[in-house]
């Protein structure tokens, strides 16, 4: 079963998703709702926000796609949640400096059975955008605290290994990573189901004042430290572990993120001129990202442009896309 989905933009404290409307034919300015959240099922936690079911992907009719998929487990297959999530983020000012938690920590913390290690697909970047990623060697959690307590943000970063990025570029974020997105620069973002984070910087670039409770999460100011993975690495390695650069051929289906990676999700990446195919059994989080055309399987079809999203039920068997398009499906 293919059900398309409606928009599902979502706030955050960064600027951007002019792109995001660009994708989708559309011309605004940069706002505070940067990101599109694609077969959605995890809540956004934004601190003081008075709209609980943020971040939750809906129907055409407006009803939540979680009730759907509660209402008719067989369309997930095998799991009892969709355990991944989909987005596209569109970031025009480097974002805060972030940690996410591995799994045991989530567990240990924060009563999560996800952590949310992330892989970003970068679709478009501007000349010079870039991303900071991992600890260099030799950082010690005294450093990382003293840096929060002075708030010195030009030497977090300068602990941090700098990326520039091109477009085709994936990188991968596991659990424990420091990291930053810079501005500039429009991805597809994969990773496990929540908006679980520590940030060690108080205010944005663009002057936003971040509330503590985001900050440390829920924490408190001195347990948001044990979140960080404090192993250093050289760029070399880092760019050996967590860095891939896949080559997507036409009409073939194309993995850009398998088990080289990460054994939480993949994610497939379908080019199609004339007519492809996608054969799979898994449920699975899909977003046109140029073109349009129909995509089709036994139960129907349906016509699709670039911004779309959609879910891709369990047991679908062969997808059938035709038209001249960029479709990205990811998977558990």
């Amino acid at each position: 079963m293919i059900i398309k989905l409606l928009p599902n933009r979502v706030s955050r404290t960064y600027l951007g998703g002019h792109r995001i409307d660009k994708l989708r034919g559309e011309e605004r300015p940069d706002g505070f709702c940067p990101e599109e959240w694609i077969a959605s099922v995890t809540s956004a936690k934004n601190a003081g926000s008075t709209e609980p079911d943020e971040g939750l992907s809906r129907l055409a009719d407006g009803s939540p796609l979680a009730g759907l998929l509660s209402a008719n487990p067989g369309l997930l297959g095998k799991y009892d949640r969709f355990p991944i999530l989909l987005k596209l983020l569109d970031a025009a000012e480097r974002l805060a400096i972030q940690a996410h938690p591995t799994v045991s920590f989530a567990k240990a913390n924060f009563g999560s059975d996800f952590g949310k290690a992330e892989c970003w697909y970068i679709l478009s970047a501007d000349p010079g955008a870039h991303i900071y990623l991992g600890f260099r060697e030799g950082i010690t959690r005294e450093d990382w605290k003293d840096c929060f307590e002075r708030q010195d943000i030009g030497r977090m970063l300068s602990l941090m290994h700098r990326a520039e990025l091109r477009e085709g570029d994936i990188w991968y974020v596991d659990g424990g990573v420091p990291h930053a997105i810079g501005g500039g620069c429009l991805m597809a973002e994969l990773q496990e189901p929540t908006d679980l984070m520590v940030v060690p910087e108080r205010i944005t670039p663009s002057g936003r004042i971040i509330p503590e409770a985001r900050l440390h999460g829920g924490l408190g100011f001195e347990r948001m430290f044990d979140c960080f993975s404090y192993e250093g690495r050289s760029y070399d390695e880092l760019s050996r572990l967590y860095h891939r650069r896949p080559e997507p051929k036409l009409n073939t289906p194309f993995p850009v993120i398998d088990n080289t990676l990460t054994d939480k999700f993949s994610m497939w990446e379908l080019r199609v001129s004339g007519h492809a195919g996608f054969d799979s059994d898994k449920p699975a989080a899909a977003v046109v990202v140029e073109g349009g055309g129909q995509l089709s399987d036994s139960d129907g079809s349906v016509e699709v442009k670039a911004g779309d999203g959609l879910f891709l039920s369990a047991g679908r068997g062969v997808l059938r896309a035709d038209g001249e398009l960029r479709l990205l499906i990811a998977e558990p």
